[in-house]
């Protein structure tokens, strides 16, 4: 009899991992479609690779385009690529409230800052990858992530929560720390949680802790309420690169 139950309970097992492992490939073919690379066009002419952007949402025709506000630069025209062989001509269309117009959107100093932008660009028929409404996701949920690290070529990771940088009146308060693969070119990369197959984050930053291991912080996706559309004609001066 207990051998019956042992041989049915590791039956179960194997057909629960097969079909997590399936969707975990679902999630990734699909969330391959709709990520891109931002590029800049530098003096000369030459285009250079910025960060990793997502497909989000859809804007008067135009695809909007997820990724970090540190990947917005003064002064610069941009173009987004998904396969590597087309581009697009891409343009800011939100970034944070207080860059755009501290005076009229200040930031408080309780208020973390938002390392958020969107773009637009016209031109691409991908699918959109639904933001979530949620505030969090609990330690050692499941989380995806596609991006180009080191702007080498489109790579897929899978990771965890691990949990939440609470301290108030930093610029990272409320941040979600990451068990996840960073690298430079990862930055501006949606994070996906697995369960719900919605971005609930933004990556941002890889440092290195004490000990070895890498600590990623993500905006989470909830900020964008701080997020403000940037007038005609200013997208030209805004950027992090002060």
């Amino acid at each position: 009899m207990i051998r019956v139950f042992m041989v049915a309970l590791a039956a179960v097992f194997f057909v629960s991992a097969a079909h997590a492992k399936d969707s975990l490939v679902d999630i990734f073919e699909n969330a391959s479609q709709s990520v891109g690379a931002l590029y800049e066009k530098e003096d000369g002419g030459n285009m250079s690779f910025l960060c990793s952007v997502t497909a989000v949402d859809k804007h008067e025709g135009a695809t909007v385009f997820l990724t970090a506000y540190h990947c917005v630069k003064r002064g610069t025209s941009y173009s987004i690529t998904l396969d590597g062989k087309t581009w697009q001509p891409a343009r800011v269309w939100k970034i944070p409230g207080y860059e755009v117009d501290p005076k009229e959107f200040p930031r408080a100093w309780q208020d973390p800052k938002t390392d958020m932008a969107l773009f637009l660009a016209d031109g691409f028929d991908v699918p959109l990858i639904e933001l979530s409404d949620a505030t969090g996701q609990k330690p050692g949920s499941g989380v995806v992530m596609v991006g180009f690290p080191l702007g080498v070529a489109k790579i897929a990771y899978q990771g965890i929560v691990s949990g939440y940088f609470n301290r108030p009146g930093a610029e990272q308060d409320g941040y979600q720390l990451l068990q996840i693969f960073g690298a430079p070119g990862s930055s501006g990369s949606a994070v996906i949680d697995t369960a719900t197959g919605e971005v609930v984050s933004v990556l941002v930053s890889a440092k290195t802790s004490r000990v070895g291991l890498p600590v990623i912080f993500a905006t989470p996706i909830d900020y964008r309420r701080y997020l403000r559309e940037v007038p005609t004609g200013m997208a030209a001066s805004v950027g992090g690169d002060k």
